[in-house]
């Protein structure tokens, strides 16, 4: 109770890598082979460290400053990791009954529930589908849809004016650092998880 009325979460964002989907390896092993096609690769050390959880090309902006990863080649690597990435999600991805119950349980309390991404539109999309999430979004968010990506709030602010609510009627749960920082710059409610098993 606060202010002279109960306050009440009306809406959960989702992040979608690492969160609703447990998609590091995907992205690393995606990106590594396109790399591997420019004779670059990196460690999954360094992919947690420094790469995880940003856009594809601020990764290929990274790649050249601490790989030497040519600028020239950045668009075929970009186009190849997106290959990549759709081949492995066809091949790998099946239905998740447990988050499905978790997001099928919220849709029916009444929240309003939807995904913002740092991956591009297409694979968000596929991911959400093949693991038969798509049903219990209001809609997506993605790294194609806003100005700028994650660190920066301004998908997480797109959402909440979309969805009809204000920030502290918004639970928002993130992984990664980047996602994090930008949930506690919009105002909503961060509710920070280290990967899908936290999800409950």
């Amino acid at each position: 109770y606060k202010g002279g009325y109960f306050m009440k979460y009306k809406a959960i964002i989702f992040d979608l890598d690492g969160v609703l989907v447990d998609a590091r390896e995907l992205h690393y092993e995606a990106l590594n082979r396109a790399l591997a096609k420019q004779g670059c690769t990196i460690t999954r050390d360094e992919h947690l460290s420094t790469y995880d959880g940003l856009p594809t090309k601020k990764k290929l902006a990274l790649l050249s400053e601490n790989k030497g990863l040519s600028p020239a080649a950045h668009n075929d690597v970009w186009k190849e990791k997106q290959r990549q990435t759709r081949e492995i999600i066809d091949k790998e991805f099946t239905y998740d009954e447990r988050i499905r119950g978790i997001l099928s349980r919220l849709k029916e309390d009444g929240y309003k529930i939807c995904v913002c991404s740092n991956s591009i539109r297409e694979t968000t999309k596929m991911m959400l589908i093949r693991r038969g999430f798509m049903e219990y979004m209001e809609f997506i968010i993605s790294n194609q849809d806003v100005g700028r990506s994650k660190p920066n709030p301004e998908m997480f602010l797109k959402a909440m004016i979309k969805l009809g609510v204000g920030p502290k009627e918004c639970v928002i749960v993130e992984d990664s650092h980047y996602g994090r920082q930008a949930a506690f710059e919009s105002g909503g409610h961060l509710c920070a998880v280290e990967n899908t098993d936290q999800v409950t």
